[in-house]
């Protein structure tokens, strides 16, 4: 696996945040086992984004002031009218405090959610070796994929008005397989099925269609051509398309 893609791909961030979907977590987690680099680049995010945090709590009550009226004007809230004698100083007091009080539970709350997970890691690791039991729910086959340092991971994002959805492809150059993880995607209805078109030399190819009803689990596609840059998943005719059907774009990812 190509793990400086997965880095860059995202999904630290994600994580950190809590927005991972439970089959997004249990990938990382277990990758971050294998890869040093991986487990190093989630611990600086989390120190960076509790320092962060912690930093804006600093902040004077000018440049404070400043910034929530600015947030305020672009969400198009309506200033509250205070009396004109109250000191001005005043006025923005609670807005200092409760701005404040926010980013600093923010803070905490990341440190709390990283010595929770560490914890939890740990009881798992010991629970696992007792047990001999994987930690997920992945047949055994689709760990293998995780683990093949040959396979490029590719992250493929919703495109709007899908910007939901989410997928995880793993591709096997040698192979010219991928297999395909849905994290977020929409059901397609019985009529119709999300088909694979791979870009080659700014040409579209197309890979295959995707069984999506399999969840929880890798979808295998063949044939992948050689020399792909980037992908793209439609919703096209439950046969398929010659081409992609404009306006059905629901993922994206390039590499």
């Amino acid at each position: 696996m190509d793990i400086n893609n997965y880095i860059s791909s995202g999904i630290i961030e994600m994580y950190v945040m809590g927005l991972c979907s439970p089959e997004e977590s249990t990938e990382l987690e277990l990758l971050r086992s294998q890869y040093p680099e991986l487990n190093t680049a989630i611990i600086k995010f989390e120190v960076a984004f509790e320092k962060n945090a912690l930093a804006a709590t600093t902040e004077t009550g000018d440049e404070l002031d400043t910034k929530i009226l600015h947030s305020l004007k672009e969400l198009k809230i309506p200033a509250i009218a205070l009396p004109s004698a109250q000191p001005k100083i005043k006025k923005m007091n609670w807005l200092r405090a409760v701005a404040a009080a926010a980013v600093l539970l923010l803070g905490i709350s990341s440190v709390m959610n990283y010595t929770l997970y560490k914890k939890n890691e740990a009881q798992a690791f010991a629970l696992n070796e007792k047990t001999n039991t994987p930690l997920s729910t992945l047949p055994q086959d689709d760990y293998k994929i995780l683990r093949d340092p040959a396979i490029t991971p590719v992250a493929m994002y919703g495109v709007a008005p899908y910007t939901l959805c989410r997928c995880t492809m793993y591709w096997d150059k040698k192979t010219g397989k991928a297999y395909i993880m849905i994290h977020h995607l929409v059901p397609s209805p019985q009529d119709k099925k999300y088909q694979l078109w791979a870009t080659v030399n700014n040409k579209i190819i197309n890979v295959g269609m995707v069984h999506d009803e399999i969840r929880d689990r890798f979808i295998e596609l063949k044939n992948v051509p050689a020399g792909a840059t980037a992908f793209t998943l439609t919703l096209e005719d439950i046969k398929g398309s010659p081409a992609p059907t404009e306006g059905q774009t629901f993922l994206y990812g390039s590499i």
